[in-house]
């Protein structure tokens, strides 16, 4: 069970000690995940997938199928495997309805920023210290790029790995190396946060800490996989970087 250090809000004993092993690792970076993690949007995921499958596959999606099973997949693996089960695999329908996710996507998070402001903050606090900041996601480039742009963090992330950069989508762990190959940081030196069991295990696979934010999955199940869990992504957590951690 993780125990609260009254160091800030939702922040565990784990969490706590592995930020400071990796405050003291040499070319350290940080590598966040988009969906949930960077951008707290999983509720709007979640409602237009089930508004498009019931509109186009007269399918409801309930919100435990969503996060239970397709929570933390790319977005053309979600619908690549509905389609799959309901429509027989049909390709054409499967490009429509991806693109029809991508127009209702921008429609929503154009209405309210979904990336909050103690995220922000987060962001900021490593940024100021010097710390290289990255992404990668099972997101459309297209998508992170649009959130982005309509928030204080458009231009602070020095990579951006997206579901069209990678062949294998989380939790193979093709995408991290892909995001610290081209930070030029060794993976070691890197600590992830990620939503998701897929995310947590293709940030271990390799070979980067990871911390767990609380969202689409509880904290027990995602701490037997993270080497630590946060209830959200708050400066707090990086309040060693202000005693002399840098």
């Amino acid at each position: 069970m993780s125990t609260s250090t009254g160091t800030g809000p939702g922040l565990d004993s784990r969490a706590v000690s592995t930020v400071a092993a990796w405050a003291a690792t040499p070319g350290r970076a940080v590598i966040f995940d988009f969906n949930g993690t960077l951008s707290d949007d999983e509720p709007i995921l979640l409602r237009l997938y089930t508004e498009m499958f019931r509109e186009r596959l007269q399918w409801t999606l309930s919100e435990r199928q969503y996060y239970n099973r397709l929570a933390g997949l790319s977005d053309r693996e979600i619908i690549d495997i509905v389609v799959e089960e309901l429509a027989g695999g049909d390709e054409k329908l499967a490009r429509e309805l991806l693109a029809e996710r991508r127009t209702r996507y921008c429609d929503l998070v154009e209405q309210q920023s979904p990336i909050l402001p103690a995220t922000v903050d987060t962001v900021r606090r490593l940024v100021d210290h010097g710390v290289p900041v990255g992404i990668v996601t099972g997101a459309q480039r297209i998508d992170v790029e649009f959130v982005l742009a309509r928030s204080p963090l458009a231009h602070v992330f020095t990579v951006i790995v997206t579901e069209e950069d990678v062949t294998r989508g989380k939790p193979d762990p093709e995408g991290f190396e892909l995001g610290a190959r081209r930070m030029g940081v060794d993976p070691a030196a890197v600590l992830a946060f990620e939503d998701s069991t897929h995310g947590v295990r293709a940030a271990r696979g390799a070979g980067m800490r990871c911390i767990a934010v609380e969202g689409t999955r509880t904290r027990a199940e995602l701490e037997g996989d993270a080497d630590g869990v946060v209830s959200a992504l708050t400066p707090e957590l990086f309040a060693i970087l202000q005693k002399g951690g840098d």
